[in-house]
C-alpha cells in the first residue's frame, strides 16, 4: 500500500494523452524553461507551453529554440522565433526566461508527420498576443 501526497482526482487529469492536439491556435502559456545542451554540441532553450483554455487545457507542448548552433541559419531562425514570443509575451528585453512563465500567449500548433521511429507530434509554428 502505498499512502499519496495528495487526493489524486482522476477527472482533474483525464486528456493529457500523447495524441497530437489538431493543428491551429491556442491560448497558452509557459510553464518550464531550461537551456539544453544539443547533440552536435549547441544550447537550446526548451519552452514547455500548458495550454489554458477550451477542450485541450492542460495539455503540455514545447518549443525548441536553438540559440547556439554552428548552423548560423538555425540560430537565426531560433532567434526570429523566440522574438515573436517575447513580442506575444510583452517582453522586450529576455535575460531571464522565468519572464515568458505565467504569461497567457497564443499558439499555433501544425502536426509533424512521424514516421516508422518516431509518432506525429506537435510543433509551435507562431505566437501572437491574446487578444
Amino acid at each position: 500500500m502505498a499512502m499519496l501526497p495528495n487526493v489524486f482526482k482522476a477527472e482533474d487529469n483525464r486528456g493529457s494523452g500523447f495524441d497530437p492536439i489538431p493543428a491551429g491556435w491556442y491560448e497558452a502559456e509557459a510553464t518550464k524553461s531550461e537551456m539544453k545542451d544539443t547533440k552536435s554540441g549547441g544550447k537550446m532553450l526548451s519552452v514547455a507551453f500548458k495550454i489554458i483554455d477550451g477542450e485541450y487545457a492542460k495539455r503540455v507542448v514545447y518549443a525548441n529554440f536553438n540559440l547556439v548552433n554552428a548552423n548560423p541559419q538555425a540560430v537565426e531562425i531560433a532567434q526570429r522565433e523566440l522574438a515573436a514570443l517575447c513580442d506575444a509575451a510583452g517582453v522586450d528585453e529576455l535575460e531571464d526566461t522565468v519572464d515568458l512563465h505565467g504569461v497567457p500567449v497564443q499558439i499555433k500548433l501544425k502536426i509533424q508527420e512521424g514516421n516508422a521511429q518516431y509518432p506525429d507530434r506537435n510543433n509551435i509554428v507562431g505566437y501572437k498576443k491574446v487578444d
